[in-house]
């Protein structure tokens, strides 16, 4: 059991048998929640009593989630602490376990970060009203300010566009583009998932594999993205790089589904350097993998989801990428 990891977190436990909710405390108790309350059966004042202060309820597996969301917020505004069934912690009916408490802090992390974009979007809707009336420069400012937002809410890393621009600069400087594409290649890395402002925290924060329909808001993001950026007055190699970014060279990709050398060059580069960073930084999906792991897809991935001529840079210049991501924010 991980001590400490729910420090401070005080837990609302609904459902039963008796023995599974007591067997979940001791659990909790364990990982350094001060206060755990039982509540047994899924009873209307029980659980509003119950429920005046935890920052999290777990539903047992013969409590529905969706019963104890509707008691302690009726009207669906989103009110009250996150209920979590206690099956998406644990895996075939298993105890809690130290892996189950990880995920719960995980999801009072996210829970945290939420608060925390609502205040990133408060402080930015202010300057981008500002930002309409004033210059091109300072409604670029506040849109890569809507970036980092965006990106907080996805994976808790406001460094992943800064290694991302850093890396397919890098590569770009390599491949022998000029100054000013180089340049542009980094500035266009803040933009590239804008468009996952709009995505839900149910799809953008699910722990598991996405369903069909999942997916296909998710892969919404690029449209999103360039629909913004298209209305500002920024290069055309920026607009592709944002709106491309997930193509691939074999023409599975998306949006467009664009194939091969139709695939702007920036964007075929930054695909690269945002896989890269993808893979060696941890989601709410999975966990971190080795850089030497995500090199060795980069390469696989060869003629297939990259286009060979990038991935060849990459291979010539790995190390020096290797080092560069490490020493401007350690992933």
């Amino acid at each position: 059991m991980d001590e400490g990891a729910l420090a401070g977190t005080r837990v609302l436990v609904v459902g039963g048998p008796r023995e599974a909710a007591e067997t979940m405390r001791a659990q909790l108790s364990a990982a350094g929640s001060p206060s755990v309350d039982l509540v047994p059966v899924l009873d209307l004042v029980a659980v509003q009593a119950a429920a005046a202060h935890p920052e999290v309820v777990l539903a047992l597996p013969d409590t529905s989630p969706e019963a104890v969301r509707g008691r302690l917020d009726p009207l669906g505004l989103d009110a009250g602490p996150p209920v979590v069934p206690v099956d998406e912690l644990t895996a075939n009916g298993q105890p809690l376990g130290a892996a189950g408490v990880r995920r719960l802090a995980l999801v009072l992390e996210h829970r945290a970060m939420r608060r925390r974009l609502g205040e990133l979007e408060a402080i930015v809707a202010s300057q981008a009203l500002s930002a309409f009336r004033d210059t091109e420069a300072i409604r670029v400012d506040a849109l890569h300010r809507l970036a980092l937002a965006a990106e907080y809410r996805d994976d808790n890393s406001p460094e992943h566009t800064q290694r991302v621009g850093a890396l397919a600069a890098r590569m770009a400087r390599h491949m022998g583009q000029e100054d000013r594409v180089v340049s542009l290649v980094r500035q266009a890395a803040p933009l590239h998932d804008l468009g996952k402002i709009a995505i839900p925290d149910s799809i953008l924060l699910k722990p598991g594999k996405l369903d069909e329909d999942e997916r296909a808001t998710m892969q919404q993001h690029p449209e999103i993205s360039s629909y913004i950026v298209g209305e500002l007055d920024l290069p055309d190699i920026v607009k592709q790089m944002v709106r491309a970014h997930h193509e691939r060279w074999d023409g599975g990709g998306y949006p467009d589904g664009l194939e091969g050398t139709d695939i702007p060059l920036g964007a075929r580069v930054f695909a690269i350097a945002d896989a890269l960073d993808a893979m060696t930084t941890t989601r709410p999906y999975r966990r971190a993998g080795s850089w030497a792991a995500a090199a060795q897809e980069i390469l696989a991935q060869k003629g297939t989801q990259f286009d060979p001529a990038v991935v060849k840079v990459f291979a010539e210049c790995e190390t020096e990428l290797r080092r560069v991501a490490h020493e401007l924010v350690p992933v």
